[in-house]
Protein backbone atom coordinates (compact mmCIF):
# COMPACT_ATOMS: atom_id res chain seq x y z
CA UNK A 1 0.00 0.00 0.00
CA UNK A 2 1.39 3.59 -1.24
CA UNK A 3 1.75 5.67 1.98
CA UNK A 4 0.78 9.48 1.23
CA UNK A 5 4.16 11.64 2.13
CA UNK A 6 1.74 13.78 4.39
CA UNK A 7 0.19 10.56 6.60
CA UNK A 8 0.75 10.27 10.15
CA UNK A 9 -0.70 7.01 10.50
CA UNK A 10 1.00 4.09 11.73
CA UNK A 11 0.59 0.40 13.33
CA UNK A 12 3.08 -0.75 15.29
CA UNK A 13 4.17 -4.18 14.17
CA UNK A 14 6.97 -5.02 17.28
CA UNK A 15 8.38 -3.26 19.67
CA UNK A 16 11.61 -3.83 22.18
CA UNK A 17 13.29 -2.62 24.92
CA UNK A 18 17.00 -2.06 24.34
CA UNK A 19 19.36 -1.69 27.22
CA UNK A 20 23.53 -0.20 27.20
CA UNK A 21 26.14 1.01 28.83
CA UNK A 22 28.60 2.96 27.77
CA UNK A 23 31.07 1.86 30.83
CA UNK A 24 33.87 4.30 31.59
CA UNK A 25 37.64 3.16 31.56
CA UNK A 26 39.32 3.03 35.08
CA UNK A 27 40.24 6.19 36.19
CA UNK A 28 37.68 7.99 34.21
CA UNK A 29 35.17 7.31 35.90
CA UNK A 30 32.97 10.61 36.91
CA UNK A 31 33.00 11.60 40.01
CA UNK A 32 31.16 13.87 41.98
CA UNK A 33 29.43 14.75 45.88
CA UNK A 34 26.40 12.04 45.27
CA UNK A 35 29.37 9.50 44.14
CA UNK A 36 30.94 7.88 41.55
CA UNK A 37 29.51 7.24 38.11
CA UNK A 38 30.44 3.98 36.87
CA UNK A 39 29.13 3.75 33.39
CA UNK A 40 26.58 5.94 31.54
CA UNK A 41 23.18 3.28 30.66
CA UNK A 42 20.48 3.68 28.71
CA UNK A 43 17.27 2.04 28.89
CA UNK A 44 15.83 2.58 24.83
CA UNK A 45 12.50 1.44 23.01
CA UNK A 46 12.27 0.08 19.79
CA UNK A 47 9.42 0.17 17.40
CA UNK A 48 8.83 -1.53 14.07
CA UNK A 49 6.24 -0.01 12.24
CA UNK A 50 4.01 -2.60 9.71
CA UNK A 51 6.32 -1.18 6.71
CA UNK A 52 9.19 -1.99 8.36
CA UNK A 53 9.83 1.82 9.60
CA UNK A 54 11.92 2.02 12.84
CA UNK A 55 12.00 4.19 15.75
CA UNK A 56 13.59 4.95 19.06
CA UNK A 57 12.63 6.29 22.26
CA UNK A 58 14.49 6.71 25.68
CA UNK A 59 12.69 6.43 29.22
CA UNK A 60 15.22 8.80 31.07
CA UNK A 61 14.95 6.82 34.35
CA UNK A 62 17.31 4.42 33.03
CA UNK A 63 20.24 6.16 33.33
CA UNK A 64 19.70 4.92 37.30
CA UNK A 65 17.04 1.90 36.54
CA UNK A 66 17.39 0.44 33.32
CA UNK A 67 16.20 -3.18 34.37
CA UNK A 68 13.03 -2.06 35.26
CA UNK A 69 12.09 -1.09 31.82
CA UNK A 70 11.95 -4.30 29.87
CA UNK A 71 9.23 -5.67 32.08
CA UNK A 72 6.99 -2.27 31.51
CA UNK A 73 7.53 -2.56 27.78
CA UNK A 74 6.05 -6.00 28.01
CA UNK A 75 3.36 -4.91 30.02
CA UNK A 76 2.20 -2.18 27.28
CA UNK A 77 2.23 -5.01 24.54
CA UNK A 78 -1.13 -5.92 24.56
CA UNK A 79 -2.38 -1.96 24.04
CA UNK A 80 -0.04 -1.19 21.29
CA UNK A 81 0.47 -3.86 18.72
CA UNK A 82 -2.72 -4.01 16.19
CA UNK A 83 -3.90 -0.90 16.98
CA UNK A 84 -4.04 1.48 14.35
CA UNK A 85 -3.30 4.76 14.87
CA UNK A 86 -4.08 8.64 13.24
CA UNK A 87 -0.73 10.42 14.57
CA UNK A 88 2.57 9.72 16.94
CA UNK A 89 0.51 11.71 18.98
CA UNK A 90 -2.17 10.00 19.92
CA UNK A 91 -0.09 7.18 21.69
CA UNK A 92 0.60 8.29 24.88
CA UNK A 93 -2.64 9.33 25.30
CA UNK A 94 -4.20 5.73 24.03
CA UNK A 95 -1.53 4.27 26.65
CA UNK A 96 -2.20 6.31 29.36
CA UNK A 97 -5.90 5.27 29.66
CA UNK A 98 -5.40 2.44 29.25
CA UNK A 99 -2.85 1.80 32.13
CA UNK A 100 -3.90 4.50 34.44
CA UNK A 101 -4.04 1.49 37.05
CA UNK A 102 -0.02 1.65 37.22
CA UNK A 103 1.39 4.14 34.61
CA UNK A 104 0.68 7.24 36.18
CA UNK A 105 3.90 8.78 36.60
CA UNK A 106 7.72 7.34 37.61
CA UNK A 107 9.66 5.25 35.14
CA UNK A 108 6.14 3.68 33.57
CA UNK A 109 5.25 7.04 32.42
CA UNK A 110 9.14 7.89 31.26
CA UNK A 111 8.52 4.25 29.21
CA UNK A 112 5.13 5.30 28.03
CA UNK A 113 6.54 8.48 26.19
CA UNK A 114 9.22 6.51 25.04
CA UNK A 115 6.94 4.49 22.99
CA UNK A 116 5.22 7.51 21.57
CA UNK A 117 8.96 9.32 21.42
CA UNK A 118 9.57 6.02 19.28
CA UNK A 119 6.43 5.85 17.26
CA UNK A 120 7.10 9.68 16.48
CA UNK A 121 10.94 9.28 14.99
CA UNK A 122 9.62 6.22 12.89
CA UNK A 123 6.43 8.33 11.39
CA UNK A 124 9.09 11.45 11.21
CA UNK A 125 11.43 9.03 8.98
CA UNK A 126 8.85 7.10 7.04
CA UNK A 127 7.68 10.65 5.76
CA UNK A 128 11.07 11.83 5.08
CA UNK A 129 11.24 14.93 7.24
CA UNK A 130 12.26 15.82 10.79
CA UNK A 131 10.25 14.68 13.76
CA UNK A 132 10.03 18.61 14.58
CA UNK A 133 7.59 18.78 11.34
CA UNK A 134 5.39 16.08 12.32
CA UNK A 135 4.92 17.98 15.80
CA UNK A 136 4.31 21.78 13.74
CA UNK A 137 7.46 22.86 12.44
CA UNK A 138 10.59 24.89 14.00
CA UNK A 139 9.87 27.98 14.99
CA UNK A 140 13.54 29.06 14.11
CA UNK A 141 17.10 27.56 12.93
CA UNK A 142 18.88 27.61 16.61
CA UNK A 143 17.80 27.53 20.03
CA UNK A 144 19.86 29.07 23.10
CA UNK A 145 21.78 26.42 24.59
CA UNK A 146 23.37 26.38 27.89
CA UNK A 147 26.60 24.37 29.64
CA UNK A 148 25.20 21.77 31.73
CA UNK A 149 27.92 19.64 33.65
CA UNK A 150 29.32 20.62 36.98
CA UNK A 151 30.25 17.13 38.73
CA UNK A 152 33.43 17.75 40.20
CA UNK A 153 34.09 16.76 43.71
CA UNK A 154 36.64 19.76 44.26
CA UNK A 155 36.26 23.82 43.73
CA UNK A 156 39.11 23.19 41.07
CA UNK A 157 37.46 20.94 39.17
CA UNK A 158 34.26 22.92 38.65
CA UNK A 159 36.00 25.46 38.08
CA UNK A 160 37.81 24.42 35.22
CA UNK A 161 34.89 22.60 33.36
CA UNK A 162 32.90 26.35 33.68
CA UNK A 163 35.94 27.94 31.70
CA UNK A 164 36.27 25.00 29.24
CA UNK A 165 32.46 25.69 28.26
CA UNK A 166 32.88 29.24 27.77
CA UNK A 167 36.15 28.57 26.14
CA UNK A 168 33.35 26.58 23.74
CA UNK A 169 31.20 29.72 23.35
CA UNK A 170 28.46 28.76 25.98
CA UNK A 171 27.35 31.73 27.42
CA UNK A 172 25.80 30.09 30.39
CA UNK A 173 26.71 27.13 33.02
CA UNK A 174 25.03 24.99 35.24
CA UNK A 175 27.22 23.36 38.07
CA UNK A 176 26.03 20.85 40.91
CA UNK A 177 26.13 21.86 44.53
CA UNK A 178 28.02 20.56 47.13
CA UNK A 179 26.59 17.83 49.79
CA UNK A 180 25.91 20.53 52.40
CA UNK A 181 24.64 24.30 52.59
CA UNK A 182 27.81 25.76 53.70
CA UNK A 183 30.45 23.84 51.27
CA UNK A 184 27.97 25.36 48.64
CA UNK A 185 28.02 28.85 49.53
CA UNK A 186 32.21 28.74 49.30
CA UNK A 187 31.96 26.88 46.08
CA UNK A 188 29.62 29.44 44.86
CA UNK A 189 32.13 32.41 46.05
CA UNK A 190 35.08 30.91 44.34
CA UNK A 191 33.68 29.99 41.19
CA UNK A 192 31.21 32.65 40.23
CA UNK A 193 34.77 35.57 40.66
CA UNK A 194 36.65 33.36 38.23
CA UNK A 195 34.18 33.34 34.65
CA UNK A 196 34.83 35.92 32.26
CA UNK A 197 32.54 39.09 32.59
CA UNK A 198 29.25 38.62 30.73
CA UNK A 199 29.11 34.73 32.01
CA UNK A 200 25.82 33.77 33.59
CA UNK A 201 25.72 30.76 35.95
CA UNK A 202 23.60 28.35 37.31
CA UNK A 203 23.41 26.26 40.32
CA UNK A 204 21.55 22.63 40.41
CA UNK A 205 20.78 22.43 44.29
CA UNK A 206 20.15 18.96 43.35
CA UNK A 207 18.07 18.71 46.25
CA UNK A 208 15.01 17.23 43.90
CA UNK A 209 16.29 13.49 44.65
CA UNK A 210 18.38 14.11 47.60
CA UNK A 211 18.21 11.65 50.05
CA UNK A 212 18.44 13.88 52.79
CA UNK A 213 17.39 17.34 51.26
CA UNK A 214 18.10 20.74 53.09
CA UNK A 215 16.32 22.39 55.75
CA UNK A 216 14.16 24.63 53.92
CA UNK A 217 15.94 27.56 55.87
CA UNK A 218 19.17 26.25 54.36
CA UNK A 219 17.47 26.23 50.69
CA UNK A 220 17.01 29.77 51.30
CA UNK A 221 20.42 30.90 52.20
CA UNK A 222 21.90 29.30 49.76
CA UNK A 223 19.57 31.19 47.16
CA UNK A 224 20.41 34.19 49.33
CA UNK A 225 23.99 33.94 48.12
CA UNK A 226 22.58 32.89 44.42
CA UNK A 227 20.88 36.61 44.32
CA UNK A 228 24.07 38.04 45.40
CA UNK A 229 26.02 36.70 43.08
CA UNK A 230 23.57 37.25 39.71
CA UNK A 231 22.48 33.38 39.50
CA UNK A 232 20.40 32.84 35.82
CA UNK A 233 17.96 30.52 38.01
CA UNK A 234 18.42 28.50 41.66
CA UNK A 235 17.92 24.75 40.40
CA UNK A 236 15.55 22.17 42.63
CA UNK A 237 16.43 23.82 46.17
CA UNK A 238 13.61 21.02 47.33
CA UNK A 239 12.78 17.26 47.29
CA UNK A 240 10.31 17.11 44.35
CA UNK A 241 7.45 16.04 46.31
CA UNK A 242 7.54 19.38 48.19
CA UNK A 243 5.30 22.29 46.21
CA UNK A 244 4.80 24.10 49.49
CA UNK A 245 8.84 24.01 50.13
CA UNK A 246 9.20 25.24 46.44
CA UNK A 247 6.74 28.09 47.40
CA UNK A 248 8.40 29.29 50.28
CA UNK A 249 12.43 29.16 48.76
CA UNK A 250 11.00 31.53 45.99
CA UNK A 251 8.78 33.89 48.06
CA UNK A 252 12.12 34.70 50.15
CA UNK A 253 13.90 34.63 47.15
CA UNK A 254 15.16 37.55 44.51
CA UNK A 255 16.24 35.09 42.14
CA UNK A 256 14.27 32.66 39.87
CA UNK A 257 13.55 29.29 41.22
CA UNK A 258 13.11 25.92 39.15
CA UNK A 259 12.57 22.86 38.55
CA UNK A 260 11.23 19.26 38.94
CA UNK A 261 12.97 17.52 35.92
CA UNK A 262 11.75 14.73 37.72
CA UNK A 263 8.35 15.17 37.16
CA UNK A 264 6.94 12.11 35.41
CA UNK A 265 3.33 13.82 34.42
CA UNK A 266 1.80 16.75 33.83
CA UNK A 267 0.02 16.80 36.76
CA UNK A 268 2.74 16.66 38.70
CA UNK A 269 3.64 20.02 37.33
CA UNK A 270 0.20 21.48 37.57
CA UNK A 271 0.57 21.33 41.33
CA UNK A 272 3.86 22.70 41.10
CA UNK A 273 2.99 25.63 39.34
CA UNK A 274 -0.40 26.52 40.59
CA UNK A 275 1.52 26.04 44.58
CA UNK A 276 4.08 29.06 42.99
CA UNK A 277 6.54 26.65 43.39
CA UNK A 278 8.91 27.51 40.17
CA UNK A 279 9.48 30.41 37.88
CA UNK A 280 10.93 27.66 35.33
CA UNK A 281 9.04 24.60 34.74
CA UNK A 282 11.88 21.51 33.59
CA UNK A 283 9.89 18.91 31.96
CA UNK A 284 11.93 15.94 30.23
CA UNK A 285 10.19 14.34 26.97
CA UNK A 286 11.73 10.99 28.83
CA UNK A 287 10.47 11.11 32.17
CA UNK A 288 6.96 13.65 31.66
CA UNK A 289 5.56 11.16 29.10
CA UNK A 290 6.46 11.74 25.89
CA UNK A 291 6.29 14.94 23.44
CA UNK A 292 2.74 15.80 24.01
CA UNK A 293 3.04 15.87 27.80
CA UNK A 294 5.77 17.75 27.50
CA UNK A 295 4.12 20.26 25.00
CA UNK A 296 1.12 20.15 27.71
CA UNK A 297 3.78 21.40 30.76
CA UNK A 298 4.91 23.83 28.41
CA UNK A 299 1.87 25.28 27.57
CA UNK A 300 0.53 25.32 31.09
CA UNK A 301 3.91 27.47 32.15
CA UNK A 302 2.90 29.96 29.56
CA UNK A 303 -0.84 30.13 31.19
CA UNK A 304 0.60 30.00 34.97
CA UNK A 305 3.42 33.11 33.76
CA UNK A 306 6.43 30.49 34.12
CA UNK A 307 9.40 30.09 31.35
CA UNK A 308 9.57 26.43 29.95
CA UNK A 309 13.12 25.04 29.57
CA UNK A 310 13.77 21.36 29.43
CA UNK A 311 15.76 18.76 30.96
CA UNK A 312 18.15 17.02 28.87
CA UNK A 313 20.88 14.25 30.70
CA UNK A 314 20.61 10.71 28.75
CA UNK A 315 21.87 9.86 25.50
CA UNK A 316 21.45 10.71 21.97
CA UNK A 317 17.77 9.69 21.84
CA UNK A 318 17.29 12.14 25.20
CA UNK A 319 19.02 14.86 23.63
CA UNK A 320 17.31 14.90 20.06
CA UNK A 321 13.53 14.10 21.55
CA UNK A 322 13.78 16.88 23.96
CA UNK A 323 15.65 19.11 20.87
CA UNK A 324 13.15 18.57 18.12
CA UNK A 325 9.75 19.50 20.77
CA UNK A 326 11.59 22.37 21.96
CA UNK A 327 12.35 23.62 18.38
CA UNK A 328 8.64 23.27 17.75
CA UNK A 329 6.59 25.17 20.75
CA UNK A 330 6.59 28.69 20.75
CA UNK A 331 7.52 28.20 24.69
CA UNK A 332 11.18 27.25 24.44
CA UNK A 333 13.71 28.82 24.07
CA UNK A 334 16.43 28.21 26.27
CA UNK A 335 18.01 24.21 25.80
CA UNK A 336 20.34 22.07 27.96
CA UNK A 337 23.21 20.61 26.89
CA UNK A 338 24.77 18.35 29.19
CA UNK A 339 28.47 18.41 27.79
CA UNK A 340 30.20 15.38 30.32
CA UNK A 341 31.76 12.94 28.26
CA UNK A 342 28.63 10.34 27.22
CA UNK A 343 29.81 7.93 24.23
CA UNK A 344 25.74 7.25 24.00
CA UNK A 345 25.30 10.47 22.76
CA UNK A 346 27.38 11.02 19.89
CA UNK A 347 27.29 6.99 19.10
CA UNK A 348 23.58 7.19 18.67
CA UNK A 349 23.39 10.47 16.71
CA UNK A 350 22.73 10.15 13.08
CA UNK A 351 23.29 13.78 12.46
CA UNK A 352 25.57 16.45 13.09
CA UNK A 353 24.67 17.99 16.28
CA UNK A 354 26.13 22.31 15.74
CA UNK A 355 26.99 24.53 18.21
CA UNK A 356 27.30 28.04 16.98
CA UNK A 357 27.76 31.11 19.22
CA UNK A 358 26.07 29.71 22.13
CA UNK A 359 23.44 28.19 20.20
CA UNK A 360 22.26 24.64 18.90
CA UNK A 361 21.26 24.41 14.99
CA UNK A 362 17.80 22.47 14.86
CA UNK A 363 18.37 19.40 12.76
CA UNK A 364 16.66 18.96 9.58
CA UNK A 365 17.98 14.92 9.26
CA UNK A 366 14.56 12.61 8.99
CA UNK A 367 13.15 11.87 12.38
CA UNK A 368 14.69 12.49 15.62
CA UNK A 369 18.68 12.16 13.80
CA UNK A 370 18.99 8.69 15.61
CA UNK A 371 19.92 5.67 14.93
CA UNK A 372 20.80 2.11 16.78
CA UNK A 373 23.19 -0.71 14.82
CA UNK A 374 23.78 -4.18 15.53
CA UNK A 375 27.33 -2.68 16.36
CA UNK A 376 26.42 -0.33 18.44
CA UNK A 377 24.35 -3.00 20.61
CA UNK A 378 27.55 -5.01 20.54
CA UNK A 379 29.83 -2.18 21.41
CA UNK A 380 27.49 -1.12 24.45
CA UNK A 381 26.38 -4.19 26.25
CA UNK A 382 24.11 -3.67 29.19
CA UNK A 383 26.55 -4.23 32.57
CA UNK A 384 24.33 -4.33 35.44
CA UNK A 385 25.61 -2.69 38.65
CA UNK A 386 26.74 0.52 36.90
CA UNK A 387 24.98 4.15 35.79
CA UNK A 388 24.04 7.29 38.22
CA UNK A 389 24.14 4.97 41.38
CA UNK A 390 23.64 7.94 44.05
CA UNK A 391 25.36 7.35 47.37
CA UNK A 392 26.76 3.77 46.92
CA UNK A 393 30.19 2.91 48.44
CA UNK A 394 33.49 3.90 46.66
CA UNK A 395 34.44 -0.15 46.05
CA UNK A 396 30.75 -0.96 44.31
Amino acid sequence: MEISTNDNSLRVAALRPVLLSAVYPPGEELSWVGGVIRSWDAALVEVVLDDGTTGLGEAGAGIMAPAAVPGIVESLRPYLLGHHFGDPREIGDHLRDRTAFWSRGGIASGTLGAVETACLDAVAKRRGVPAHEVLGGRRGTHIEAYASGGLGSSFAQVTAWALDQVAAGLRTVKFRAMRDPDTTIALIRHVVPRLPPGIRFVLDAVQGCASEPWTIEDAIRVGKVCAEYGARWFEEPCRAENPAGYAAVRAALDVAVSGVESHGSVEDFRVLLEAGGVDIAQPDVTFVGGPVAFGRVADLAAKLGAACVPHVWGSGVTLMANLHISAAHSHVDLFEYCTLPNPLREALLDCELRLEDGRLAIPDTPGLGVRLTPEIEQRFPYVPGGGHVIGAPEGT
